[in-house]
């Protein structure tokens, strides 16, 4: 069976890495870079965030509302700079939103794979087995809603900013699939 496979398979990797050497449960997450990877997309870091634009080009805004494009200051109207200003609480949000959830995927993937234990060693059927761990992704999936919606309002923040100061163009680094996936992926019975 495809399930027992991958479970016992992941299930020593998910022991040593859940464990320290206290035996106390850690997560360390690295969320320095989100909607991209390899150094570019957005880097909250000491109250601000730094985009970095595919060519590898930043831009940075300020708790305050500022924008810094390339090291250079962009005056902005207070409109935008509110806008900024969410910009930045917004996606301090999300990250703060990811590393709750990074917390808790190492106690939901224990106590999944302690059910499909328990459920393998009490003779559960296979279907059983993988309706009642199905369900329990489901549960855990509903727990990134709030991140998703989150993607939807930083995108939104972002588009409105670009419009508004066409130089942040280049920055909008957030692409409707980031919203669409995290929604898709949220809803998908897988």
């Amino acid at each position: 069976m495809k399930l027992r496979i991958s479970v016992l398979v992941l299930f020593p990797l998910l022991v040593i890495s859940a464990c320290s050497r206290s035996g106390t449960p850690q997560v360390n997450v690295n969320f320095n870079y989100m909607f991209s990877s390899d150094n570019h997309g957005l880097k909250v870091e000491q109250g601000r965030v730094i985009i970095t634009n595919d060519q590898g080009h930043q831009a940075v805004v300020t708790q305050q509302g500022t924008l810094t494009i390339e090291d250079k200051s962009v005056a902005v109207p207070p409109q935008v700079r509110d806008n900024l200003v969410q910009y930045v609480q917004t996606t301090q949000q999300l990250k703060q939103q990811g590393i709750e959830v990074a917390k808790h995927a190492g106690g939901f993937a224990i106590g999944i794979l302690s059910d499909v234990f328990g459920g393998l060693l009490s003779g559960e059927s296979d279907k059983d087995i993988e309706r009642n761990a199905n369900q329990s992704a489901a549960e855990f999936k509903k727990s990134v809603l709030p991140i998703c919606m989150s993607v939807q309002k930083l995108k939104q923040l972002q588009d409105k900013i670009a419009t508004d100061v066409p130089a942040f163009e280049p920055y909008a680094v957030i692409e409707d699939k980031d919203s669409n996936d995290c929604e898709k992926g949220i809803n998908s019975s897988e």
